[in-house]
Formats: structure tokens, C-alpha cells, sequence
């Protein structure tokens, strides 16, 4: 666990008063297109010694490869592997694997089950009986253990062809049975196995094309923009079972978590009204937030005891700034800038205490005649996650943190099962990095906490419209979570507090007004 910066000022005042408690203990409880270390081997199989030949493999190896490295996988392409090749090639291969790594891993060839356990055969292999799957073959349990590292890997296996039925060795002591298909895959959380036909069945080398039916579909779908990778495998598998009757029918063994997408493309910024400024600067924007009811609150209990008990919250519609305050508003409502990452006039300004932003909101009301504040707590967390309706995890309109989409420390240390483990910038970052959530603002996880207007106490049991917290107190609301933190505290229902005296160098905030 990280040391809490703030544990020192907190084991004072829980001396001094009593009622305010922090009980912040971790509960043990995945990088987008573009942002992580894509690695993929590729194997083609087709000139065997001692089994039925193949036509195609080894097109369905160089076309992969082409499609692979367009999608800016670093590829390494095999052909006719031997046993020991095999094995080799993908000694190397995980030589290049790690944490930030997308690996995938493409197969045609022969495959085969023995004793509950999927095999990719060389073509030096010598199978005159069911045993000899198990001495020749290479297992398809050793690839998936490999990738166990990686945040990603995709097995490919347009494997399943057919082979005569074999007898059993003449070892009396060995009884389990050999098959031309294969079996349900084990593969790890973060994986998926697509098989170009379904378990126990055979794929079509497709003799009059020039690739697999499997891969021939595969292809065609793959660098698709836009497409999940189920959507990918579902499009595939219906072209192929078209194209065979219905007498192959792929299946993808999927546990990776989100929807994994090879090639992104921006959709076009939906139009938008024009929204008001609280200043003539860029990042200015505020952002229109209708009010509702909600749930406030530690809904999916995974977090600390101070977030419940859970109730009814209503809030009034309000005017939130898209945007955390940058440096560069800062410096010109105030003359100076105390951030400590400097140099970026479009990062948040931090090092700022709550009383140093009241001073900022009294000029900037005086300057533009507005009516500018701190959102009050329960405004923070029903803007954070999305408003009424169907709310998220994280204030970035996801219920999976991921590096690429959110500023907090993505070290392996503290992935969570709803994080993606990844980059630990150790600093902030302009605002509207990443994605914004479904009411369009930005940096709501991540990033630098943000100031509330509320004092810190325990929560009502009762609903409430519109609360403001305690009438006094001695320390202030802090939400959102900072570059520093890991997943469980960037949560939107996590609740932090400090002195409104303390400035830190992952402190900011972001105004809000009445709604016009």
C-alpha cells in the first residue's frame, strides 16, 4: 500500500476530534489501440513428413504477417517448424513479452487434442499412434502460460484439419484418447483463443482458395477500424459457416476484459451548442449538468467505510467547467503560478490549497461578474459518474481504468481486478487528455484531486437534496484522485479530505455556477 501523504496531519486530528475518521485500506477485490508494445509471432505449417500435407499455411502465414504488421505488431513469421523450431521460436518470443505487451500468437497447421490438452503439430512430427500427440506435439497450455505476462494475448488457431483416427500405443499403463479437434482451451484472464472451427471438428483447408476458410475470413475483418475483437470473430464466423454449409462453425474462448479493438479511429465530435466560458482562454468550457437523483455512495461496496451508508441524493441542475483549472487561467486571474510541473501552461495548476482558491474565485467572479464555486461534494461525484441513469465506475465513463485512458499510477503493484495495468507517468498531464465521460468531462479520475466546497464528515443515512456537509469542520473534501494514485482511489464514490491551508503538488480543482 502507498503511505498516505496526508496521515501525519489525520493522526493529529483524530486526536482532536473524534467523529472525523479515515479508514482508507486497500481492497483486493486491463492500454488502448495505440499506447502498448504489440508483439506477435506467426507460424505456417504446410510441408509435413508424416502426415496429410496442407495447401495453405504457409499463404495464411505470409498474409497474417502482412495484416499484423499494418495493425504495427512487431512479427516474427515461422514456417515448416520442426519440434525443436517450434519450441525455440517461442523461447524468443517470450523473451518479448511483458506487462504493456499485446501478444498474438497465429497457428496453421495440423492440431490435435490428447488427454484434454490442445497441440500444435510440427511437421517433422511422426504420429503412428494416440500417444505420440503427446511426444511430438506442442502444447497449446505452454503458449497461453507464456502470455500470461502480457496485458493482452490472442491465440489464432486455424489448426483443427483433418487427420485418420488413430489407434493406442502398445503401453499398457497409457489410457487417454487422441482426436483430430481440439478441446476447450484453459487460457488466463486477459486471453482469448479463437478456433477456426468448433471443438472436436475439423477446419477447411479450402482447397480451391488461397487461404484457410477460417483465415480468409479472418483477413478480411481484421484491420477493420473499429471493430472489437468479438465483433471481428462473429463477422469471421459467419462468413465461414455461410461459405461451408454450416459444417464449420469457428469459437472464440474470450477472458479479456473491455472490448479489445486493433485499429481506432476518432468518431467525429458530436455537435454541440455553443457553452459558456468562465474565461477568454482556451479550456474554458463549461458544461451543462441536468439535475436528478442518484445513489451516493460505495454501491458496489469495494471501497472505504466513510462512503456509505448509501442514499438517495437529489441535485439542481449546475454549470460544471469541462476542464480542471490549468496553469495559464491561473496565471492570469492571479499573476503567478504555483504548480510545481511547470512549463505546461494547459496542465492543471496544483500546489494550490482550497483557501488559495477561494481568493482565485473571488477575482474571477469580480473579473467576469459571475457566480463561480467549488462543486459541493454530492454535485462532484453525480457529475463524476455520469449523472441519473446508468452510472460508472471511474469518472471517465468506464468501469475499467485503463493507463491509456486516465492519469494514475498503472504499476503492476496495484492493478485491481476493474484496472488495466500500464504507464505510471509520475506527473500530470494537459487537460482533456484521454477520453471524457458521458456528460463530456474530461479528467474526473486521475490526473490531480480536486477541491470541494464541503467541510469532511460521515454521511447522512437520510436522502437529501442538494447537500452542502457539515457546517464545520476542520478539514475539506478532496475527489477524483491524482496521477499518483492507483485505480481503487480514483474511483468516482472515493472520498479524500485535507487542510484547506495544504498546498500539494496533486491538488487542483475545477469550478461550477448556477445553471442559466
Amino acid at each position: 500500500m502507498k503511505p498516505h501523504r496526508y496521515l501525519p496531519f489525520l493522526l493529529l486530528l483524530m486526536l482532536l476530534q473524534k467523529a472525523v475518521s479515515h479508514d482508507k485500506t486497500i481492497v483486493t477485490a486491463t492500454l488502448p489501440t495505440g499506447t502498448e508494445k504489440r508483439v506477435a509471432l506467426v507460424i505456417g505449417n504446410r510441408d509435413y513428413q508424416s502426415m496429410n500435407p496442407l495447401r495453405n499455411p504457409l499463404n495464411d502465414a505470409e498474409d497474417m504477417a502482412r495484416a499484423l504488421k499494418a495493425l504495427q505488431f512487431e512479427v516474427t513469421t515461422l514456417t515448416n517448424t520442426t519440434n525443436h523450431q517450434l519450441l525455440k521460436g517461442l523461447e524468443i518470443f517470450r523473451s518479448k513479452l511483458g506487462p504493456t505487451t499485446v501478444a498474438v500468437v497465429y497457428f496453421s497447421g495440423h492440431g490435435m487434442s490428447y488427454d484434454n490438452t490442445n497441440y500444435l503439430i510440427p511437421v517433422d512430427a511422426n504420429i503412428t499412434c494416440q500417444e505420440d500427440v503427446g511426444v511430438w506435439g506442442v502444447k497449446l497450455d505452454l503458449i497461453l502460460s507464456h502470455t500470461r505476462v502480457c496485458r493482452n494475448g490472442i491465440v489464432f488457431l486455424d489448426a483443427c484439419r483433418k487427420i485418420p483416427n488413430l489407434d493406442r500405443c502398445p503401453t499398457p499403463d497409457r489410457s487417454p484418447n487422441a482426436q483430430a479437434g481440439l478441446v476447450t482451451p484453459r487460457n488466463p484472464p486477459g486471453s482469448a483463443v479463437v478456433f477456426s472451427t468448433e471443438q472436436g471438428t475439423a477446419a477447411d483447408d479450402n482447397q480451391t482458395g488461397r487461404n484457410g476458410l477460417f483465415t480468409e475470413a479472418l483477413l478480411r475483418y481484421l484491420t477493420r477500424p473499429n471493430l472489437t475483437l468479438k465483433q471481428i470473430c462473429d463477422r469471421a464466423a459467419a462468413d465461414v459457416e455461410a461459405k461451408s454449409n454450416f459444417k464449420q462453425s469457428p469459437a472464440l474462448y474470450d477472458k479479456i476484459r473491455g472490448d479489445f479493438v486493433f485499429i481506432q479511429t476518432p468518431a467525429p465530435p458530436p455537435s454541440r451548442p455553443q457553452t459558456p466560458q468562465y474565461l477568454d482562454l482556451p479550456f474554458s468550457e463549461m458544461v451543462y449538468i441536468p439535475g436528478s437523483t442518484f445513489q451516493m455512495g460505495d454501491t458496489r461496496s469495494e471501497g472505504s467505510s466513510d462512503e456509505k451508508p448509501v442514499r438517495s441524493v437529489t441535485v439542481s441542475s449546475f454549470l460544471m467547467g469541462k476542464y480542471e483549472v490549468t496553469q495559464r487561467q491561473w496565471e492570469a486571474v492571479m499573476g503567478n503560478n504555483p504548480s510545481y510541473f511547470k512549463d505546461c501552461p494547459d496542465c492543471p495548476v496544483e500546489n494550490v490549497s482550497w483557501d488559495d482558491v477561494q481568493e482565485f474565485l473571488k477575482k474571477l467572479n469580480a473579473r467576469t461578474g459571475g457566480n463561480y464555486r467549488l462543486p459541493t461534494e454530492a454535485e462532484w461525484e453525480y457529475a463524476a459518474g455520469g449523472g441519473a441513469g446508468s452510472r460508472t465506475r471511474f469518472g471517465n465513463g468506464r468501469d475499467i481504468l485503463d493507463p491509456a485512458e486516465a492519469n494514475f499510477d498503472g504499476s503492476v503493484t496495484y492493478k485491481k481486478p476493474y484496472s488495466v495495468a500500464g504507464e505510471y507517468r509520475q506527473k500530470t498531464v494537459p487537460v482533456g487528455s484521454f477520453r471524457a465521460n458521458t456528460l463530456g468531462l474530461y479528467n474526473m479520475s486521475g490526473n490531480v484531486w480536486e477541491w470541494c466546497a464541503d467541510w469532511y464528515g460521515p454521511y447522512s443515512a437520510n436522502s437529501e437534496t442538494n447537500p452542502t456537509g457539515p457546517a464545520t469542520g476542520t478539514i475539506r473534501v478532496l475527489r477524483g484522485g491524482c496521477w499518483v494514485d492507483y485505480s481503487q482511489i480514483t474511483r468516482v464514490a472515493n472520498r479524500d479530505l485535507s487542510i484547506p491551508s495544504n498546498r500539494y503538488k496533486d491538488i487542483g480543482f475545477r469550478v461550477v455556477s448556477q445553471a442559466q
